[in-house]
C-alpha cells in the first residue's frame, strides 16, 4: 500500500505548502457531487454547503449526514452533518465538516440564515469557523469566514443564482506557513426541461482569476429514483451518481473519477421530520 500512502503526502504537502490557496476540498452531499457539484441553483437541505439562499424554501425540520472516501484513501476523507430548521418566515441551519486525520485535519462549523425575501427572491448567509491541525504544529489554529447567496425564481422551469465564499481573504498562520482559504463567486441556475429531466451549470471564479465550470444532468427515472451525472473542468472531473428515497428518508450514492488521482465514492442520507 506504498502508493496510497504516497498520495496521501503528496495531497497533504500540496494543501500543507507556506502561503498556499487551498483548493476546495469540502464534501456537499453525494446530490450535488453527482452534479459536478454545480449547486448554484439547486434548494434542499444540502444547500448549506452550497447557495445557502436554497435552504429559504425549506419548511419542515430536517436532518442530514454524508461520507466520502476522497482518492480512496482512509486519511482523506471527508464527514458533514446538518440540521435545518424553520422558524415561520425563517429557516436556520447548523453544520460541521471534517476532512482528513492526522497529521492532517480540517474542520468547518457553520451557522446559517436564510429567508424569502419576496416570492421570487431567496437569501441566505453562512457565518463559518475554520480550524486546521498540522501535527508539524502540534496544534489547532482557527479563522472565521462569511458566505452569501441569492437565487431568483424566474418560473417554474429556470432559478438562478449568486454564491460568494469569503468575500475577504480568510486564512491561518501557522509555524510551518500560511494557509488561505478559498475566495470565490459562483453564477449559474438550474433549469428544468421537464418533470423528470433537468439540468444545472454554474461557473465558478475564485480571486485568483481561475475559472472553473460545472454542469450537472439529473434524471427521475421513477417517482422516487433518480439517475445523475456530471462533469467539470481544471482539473478535469466526471461524476455520477443515483438517490432514493423511501417515506422520508432520502439515500443518495456517487462518485467522482479525478483524472489524476482517481475515484472519489461518497454516499450520503437526508432525513425530513
Amino acid at each position: 500500500m506504498k502508493w496510497i500512502q504516497s498520495i496521501a503526502w503528496l495531497v497533504l504537502i500540496v494543501l500543507s505548502a507556506p502561503e498556499i490557496h487551498a483548493q476546495e476540498v469540502l464534501s456537499t452531499g453525494s446530490r450535488y457531487e453527482a452534479l459536478a457539484d454545480a449547486s448554484v441553483g439547486l434548494s434542499d437541505c444540502w444547500s448549506v454547503f452550497g447557495n445557502q439562499a436554497g435552504l429559504a424554501g425549506i419548511d419542515r425540520p430536517e436532518i442530514a449526514g454524508s461520507f466520502q472516501n476522497r482518492f480512496l484513501v482512509n486519511e482523506l476523507s471527508a464527514r458533514t452533518g446538518l440540521l435545518v430548521i424553520p422558524v415561520q418566515s425563517s429557516v436556520f441551519a447548523v453544520s460541521l465538516y471534517q476532512f482528513g486525520k492526522t497529521p492532517f485535519r480540517q474542520e468547518q462549523y457553520g451557522i446559517t440564515y436564510a429567508q424569502r425575501i419576496f416570492p421570487k427572491l431567496n437569501f441566505g448567509v453562512q457565518f463559518n469557523y475554520y480550524r486546521l491541525f498540522l501535527s508539524e504544529d502540534n496544534r489547532s489554529v482557527g479563522s472565521a469566514g462569511l458566505e452569501l447567496g441569492i437565487q431568483y425564481l424566474f418560473s417554474g422551469q429556470l432559478v438562478v443564482g449568486f454564491h460568494v465564499l469569503n468575500p475577504y481573504q480568510a486564512g491561518i498562520k501557522m509555524f510551518s506557513g500560511n494557509f488561505y482559504y478559498p475566495s470565490r463567486f459562483n453564477f449559474g441556475g438550474l433549469y428544468n426541461l421537464s418533470e423528470s429531466f433537468s439540468i444545472a451549470s454554474e461557473v465558478g471564479i475564485d480571486f485568483h482569476h481561475s475559472v472553473r465550470i460545472k454542469t450537472g444532468l439529473e434524471y427521475k427515472i421513477l417517482e422516487k429514483f433518480f439517475l445523475r451525472t456530471g462533469i467539470s473542468g481544471k482539473p478535469y472531473q466526471l461524476s455520477a451518481g443515483i438517490g432514493f428515497q423511501v417515506r422520508k428518508l432520502i439515500f443518495d450514492m456517487a462518485s467522482t473519477y479525478n483524472q489524476y488521482l482517481g475515484n472519489s465514492p461518497s454516499v450520503s442520507f437526508q432525513y425530513q421530520f
